[in-house]
């Protein structure tokens, strides 16, 4: 047996790091793969993005390693091995080519130098043939050759130390060139151009100010969504500032305007929630269209580090009802996130401002636990939902119209997305049993404002969007200081990720590296 002690550790890192990368990867997917989610007992839980490119990276050091070794090295040296058959030859290039597959679309995702929708397809499904290829190939041997298989791997013999003394540091040289290069590439540059402060900025969805026509937006490929199609949508942003706001124009693809939350129908029994997933937390159907922005001083993965996977990521905590996961932090550093609803805030001409800060403490009764996900403090405002008690089956509404004539367009089902699905808390009027004669196979929306906006430390984000043509143009705005212990303070260095959501409650796109705020004069 001629096998040398730096083959062997190559062949045991290479197993270690595959089966990381094949559990974390798969985890990942079940964002966006429910058929996943039976493996939910198998697979771990936690920041999954952390642990899986720390293990591409390694991944790929030891396999360009294992290449070098296997096409150069090993065949200057004699070895004991049997006689290689003509299946085991075949399998070993199924998997060279997989393995090789499956570097190149990682890095193609991380650096977005493809579409996402296709390649990310073509990555799972390289990672499912590694599955496949560790079937054929180890346990085919062990049918094959027994226990004689475990000698071959781990028996040494004395080798040309001079030779493999290279072969080591060559590797330590290749992993840190390619830290290098991850750590110099690992965030997109977003220039915040500079705008006088006399310069009016319509926060309309229009941005048709002469400023927005002279910036080239910065493109991001997102993926892993709910009903876009192939899941995958180009996000594009402009940023302006002026010294004391800052100013966002984003543009995403969304085939659909979707307005329609959650309404209620009545039935035989009562009125229903309309719903397919919501009992879940994860509706899929009838919602409205969302964008979310997340910022942060840090850049780690996994979104600053807060995205935490898994059906119970936090063992004394409850579990999440959709398996996916919780959002939360225990960093120091503030993650500020800025939630547009195309139908609970734009009315409001407001995002959501929100936080993930460290995880609640769970109070008893609450159906639905969000763990670090918080909105800010607010004075006064809100959206309510028009039921007293969630029920899946039959609930009750707050409120009815005064008059039936007030639900009259809202039963026409084709000019559903050009209407307002909100109705106001003071045109309508306690729920009565009596004033109840409403037809079978009603629509009421479900979404009620009490007031026309937030007020307060929750309103720092002003928001407003309009679609057209199968496109969604937001247009948000917000002070690069607000005072708030709630909020990133806006500067160079910030990063930020964007998510959108097609008609979704928490089936969003994604994208790996984020972008990085840089100041024009900075």
């Amino acid at each position: 047996m001629n096998s040398s002690l730096f083959w062997v550790a190559l062949h045991l890192s290479l197993i270690l790091v595959t089966f990381n990368n094949l559990l974390t990867g798969l985890r990942i997917a079940t964002q966006s793969r429910p058929e996943i989610m039976v493996l939910n007992g198998l697979l771990p839980q936690g920041l999954m993005h952390r642990w899986h490119y720390a293990g591409a990276l390694v991944l790929l050091t030891i396999t360009v390693a294992f290449l070098i070794y296997q096409f150069g090295l090993k065949r200057t040296t004699k070895s004991s091995q049997p006689n290689v058959s003509l299946y085991h030859r075949v399998v070993t290039w199924f998997g060279y080519l997989t393995f090789i597959c499956i570097m190149l679309t990682g890095a193609a995702l991380y650096w977005q130098l493809l579409p996402n929708a296709w390649l990310n397809d073509i990555h799972f499904y390289a990672a499912l043939c590694i599955c496949l290829y560790i079937l054929l190939h180890a346990a085919i041997y062990f049918v094959q050759y027994g226990m004689k298989v475990i000698k071959f791997i781990l028996v040494t013999s004395p080798t040309n130390r001079k030779t493999h003394g290279v072969m080591v540091v060559a590797t330590l040289t290749l992993g840190l060139l390619l830290n290098f290069a991850l750590s110099t590439q690992k965030t997109i540059p977003l220039t915040v151009h500079k705008v006088d402060i006399k310069e009016l900025i319509n926060i309309d969805g229009q941005a048709n100010e002469s400023i927005w026509q002279s910036i080239e937006p910065v493109s991001v490929w997102t993926y892993g969504g709910a009903n876009f199609v192939d899941g995958s949508t180009q996000v594009q942003i402009k940023t302006i500032e002026n010294g004391v706001e800052a100013f966002f124009h984003i543009e995403w693809q969304d085939p659909t305007k979707s307005l329609k939350h959650l309404p209620l129908k009545k039935t035989a029994d009562g009125w229903q929630i309309q719903q397919s997933g919501f009992y879940q937390f994860d509706e899929t159907e009838f919602y409205e269209d969302k964008l979310a922005v997340m910022l942060s001083d840090s850049c780690d993965a996994g979104g600053s580090a807060t995205a935490h996977l898994g059906p119970k990521p936090l063992s004394d905590k409850p579990a999440n009802w959709h398996g996916k996961g919780y959002h939360y932090s225990y960093s120091t550093k503030q993650t500020d996130i800025w939630h547009w609803k195309a139908v609970r805030t734009n009315d409001m001409i407001l995002a959501d401002d929100n936080f993930f800060g460290k995880p609640q403490t769970a109070r008893p009764g609450d159906r639905r636990y969000t763990a670090g996900y918080t909105p800010d403090g607010k004075e006064s405002g809100a959206y309510v939902m028009n039921w007293k008690w969630y029920n899946k089956d039959i609930i009750t509404p707050k409120r009815l119209p005064k008059s039936a004539q007030q639900l009259a367009s809202f039963q026409q089902s084709d000019n559903a997305s050009a209407l307002n699905w909100i109705i106001p808390w003071f045109g309508y009027e306690p729920y009565q049993k009596a004033k109840d004669n409403y037809p079978i196979g009603t629509i009421m929306p479900s979404v009620m404002y009490r007031s026309n906006r937030f007020e307060g430390d929750r309103a720092d984000v002003r928001a407003f969007a309009q679609w057209n043509n199968g496109k969604w143009s937001l247009e948000l705005s917000r002070k690069l200081d607000t005072g708030s212990n709630n909020d990133v303070k806006l500067q160079s260095g910030v990063c930020l990720w964007i998510a959108a959501f097609d008609h979704a409650q928490i089936a969003h796109t994604r994208h790996s590296r984020a972008l990085q705020l840089q100041w024009q004069d900075s």
